[in-house]
């Protein structure tokens, strides 16, 4: 066993992390190391591709407030193709505000190329967690 894995098995025992975000760790160390793959070609299996169905929001605030968001990734796909109905000056507005904060991202590109799902599938690596000096929690991710 990987000293990675043993690391993240003892952040699962000592509660730091919860059982789901240690496999999503170790999913992330498969894939950086390329172990995944290599053991699914040992045994002839070819690798599993994850469906990625939801999208989740979860907000754990230090008042007790707590929010469970979860998008069906299929809500996601209609709202790309129903972008195409935005006006090219909308889309060149954008890009130029975000570009004035310091974001190069021209989304108007991106929805030209036509592959929503290459869009859909890159954001599967996405996962942000928020921590607050509060002791709020954010957590964004797909699953």
């Amino acid at each position: 066993m990987s000293e990675d894995r043993k690391r993240i098995l003892e952040m699962v025992a000592q509660g730091k992390i919860t059982v789901d975000e240690a496999e999503r760790l170790i999913e992330a160390l498969g894939r950086v190391s390329g172990t995944e793959g290599a053991q699914h070609e040992s045994t002839g299996a070819a690798s599993p591709k994850r469906e990625l169905k939801y999208l989740r929001v979860l907000v754990d605030s230090s008042d007790g407030d707590i929010v469970n968001v979860r998008v069906p990734v299929a809500l996601l796909r209609a709202g790309l193709k129903l972008s195409a109905l935005v006006p090219q000056q909308a889309y060149q507005k954008m890009s130029r505000k975000m570009a004035e904060n310091g974001v190069d991202f021209d989304i108007n590109m991106m929805l030209k190329s036509g592959d929503i799902e290459q869009i859909i599938e890159s954001l599967e690596e996405l996962n942000v967690d928020v921590n607050s000096a509060d002791g709020d929690k954010v957590r964004v991710f797909f699953e």
